[in-house]
């Protein structure tokens, strides 16, 4: 047995070369980009074709396919880079785990106050509308009965594990030599990107990027795991429940306040930041391995675009 794994590793080393942080992230960014569009389409050519009224199989489908995608991703990484770090995959999350409690605070503070940024946003999806641009409905299955909990599931929690898994995880175990700051960045703009979706750039960019902060601060991904849950969640709930409008100036006085509150503390009181120890070539070899996921997200982006333009669907 632990012959025949030596060899899968071997077979991993000879086509993939030496592991090293920046190529195993670099690559996990691909793949992450690449892998949820192809299995979803090999999906597609085994069931009957759907029209323009999707059903809710298929909406399932295609929010469970890209999360099935990131769990093999992050497998893969750990398989590719045990030489490098010397552990296993059940070691190496386990690592991903451990931080101080007051982090899930934090991270939850910090999701609430990002609500008070949905201006930012708004102001984005105006500047895209100046060009004619209009943002195409995201479907989400029946919310009905016990359809709540399937979408709470496949639209709030499995994402919530997985895309952290895999962005505050898995590229933040490469991105981090590029000392806090960088890494926080980058991982949001790779976070935002990847989501193809230009009316939600802005946005996704900045969860990305605040995740990214209060992962690298905790040492765990945990913390951001709840709060991303959080996000979805009440995303999930605004469209089955409404939300009073009554309501809307006092979330946003908390949001703010939130917001404010875990800024200064990161100023304040957990300020110490990571410098950065990557050089030239450590960034280059993390560019070179994700260059094929961020043209291929790039290229889809664009295209969204030009559709919620000129309609090309």
């Amino acid at each position: 047995m632990k012959k025949r794994k030596e060899e899968k590793r071997g077979i991993l080393a000879e086509l993939l070369g030496e592991p090293t942080p920046f190529k195993a992230s670099g690559l996990a960014f691909t793949l992450a980009a690449l892998l949820p569009p192809v299995l979803f389409f090999v999906f597609l050519s085994f069931v009957p074709k759907v029209g323009e009224d999707k059903p809710d199989w298929y909406l399932y489908a295609s929010f469970i396919f890209p999360q099935l995608s990131f769990a093999l991703v992050a497998w893969i990484f750990y398989r590719f880079s045990r030489s490098q770090t010397g552990m296993g995959f059940k070691s190496c999350l386990k690592t991903q785990f451990a931080c101080k409690k007051r982090y899930y605070f934090i991270a939850i503070a910090m999701q609430f106050g990002l609500f008070s940024l949905s201006f930012v946003n708004s102001l984005f999806i105006n500047l895209l509308g100046g060009i004619g641009y209009e943002p195409t409905e995201i479907l989400l299955p029946s919310l009905d009965g016990v359809g709540f909990v399937g979408v709470l599931l496949s639209v709030a929690l499995l994402p919530a594990i997985f895309e952290e898994l895999i962005f505050r995880g898995v590229l933040l175990s490469g991105l981090k030599d590029f000392g806090s700051v960088s890494a926080a960045l980058v991982c949001g703009g790779l976070f935002a990107l990847y989501h193809q979706t230009p009316v939600q750039t802005v946005y996704q960019f900045v969860c990305g990027f605040a995740f990214a902060w209060v992962a690298i601060k905790a040492g765990s991904i945990l913390p951001t795991v709840v709060a991303h849950f959080i996000n979805n969640a009440f995303i999930v709930c605004t469209e089955k429940f409404g939300f009073p409008v009554v309501f809307e100036y006092a979330l946003l006085g908390v949001s703010a306040v939130c917001l404010i509150f875990t800024v200064v503390w990161f100023l304040t009181i957990d300020k110490k930041t990571k410098p950065a120890t990557a050089t030239k070539s450590d960034k280059y070899e993390f560019l070179k391995w994700s260059a094929v996921g961020v043209a291929f997200c790039l290229l889809v982006w664009l295209l969204n675009l030009i559709d919620g333009i000129v309609g090309l669907s």
